[in-house]
């Protein structure tokens, strides 16, 4: 086992990223966890307890709770129905090949959306969204709060904001925020969640590092529903 000084530890915890290194050296990493248990459990008690007893918690927040369940996937586990909704958003859109590259992958799901399989993302940073991006993160936000103004996604009494005409045009130049943009006007997205960081996250494919959402059940449906 890597043993980490108090003093190392202290200063990670400053800067929040004591759960990435802990993630890395093994810490707390599940050894026992069996899918094919956990399916056969009937009850969010059951499903909760187990977990707790066999994952590390991600996070959690009023409606779903993302366990790791190893290197390369984690649970998310729904709570109450607008946690169901969420699931049933992000299994769908998971799974829908004209979104690959722009959506965490969703590998298994239940029948009735009360917990889905989702591909493990790292934590994203300023730093590293540039790297993978080429765009710095407030630019970038500046040009999908405005992206969802001119398609009515920002809310009712959005307003764009002021954006150099060289930003906005390199935005449509651009590969990746087009398809942003893309999975914006053609499934009506909400731009909010869009312009805060925690949305994304980095996956790697054949050694290659992307940026993908990995928080996307809030659809407009989905809030009209449960948070208006």
């Amino acid at each position: 086992m890597f043993n980490i000084s108090e003093s190392i530890r202290t200063e990670l915890l400053k800067h929040e990223a004591f759960d990435l290194i802990e993630t890395m050296i093994g810490e707390e990493y599940p050894q026992s966890f069996n899918m094919e248990e956990f399916k056969k459990l009937t009850s969010f008690n059951a499903r909760i307890k187990y977990c707790e007893e066999h994952l590390k918690r991600i996070s959690s927040g009023s409606s779903r709770i993302v366990y790791m369940i190893d290197d390369e996937k984690v649970l998310k586990l729904a709570m109450n129905n607008k946690g169901i909704a969420q699931n049933e958003v992000e299994i769908a859109y998971g799974n829908d090949y004209t979104l690959e590259g722009i959506v965490a992958e969703v590998y298994d799901s239940d029948e009735n959306a009360l917990w889905l399989e989702m591909q493990l993302a790292k934590k994203i940073t300023p730093i590293s969204f540039k790297q993978i991006t080429g765009w710095d993160f407030n630019d970038y936000a500046k040009v999908v709060h405005n992206y969802g103004v001119e398609s009515d996604n920002a809310g009712r009494y959005a307003r764009k904001l002021s954006v150099p005409d060289e930003l906005t045009e390199k935005a449509w130049e651009d590969d990746f925020t087009r398809g942003i943009f893309d999975y914006i006007g053609n499934y009506g997205v909400p731009v909010g969640d869009l312009t805060r960081l925690s949305t994304y996250g980095i996956v790697s494919d054949n050694g290659s590092d992307s940026v993908v959402i990995i928080d996307y059940g809030l659809t407009h449906d989905v809030y009209k529903s449960f948070y208006s």
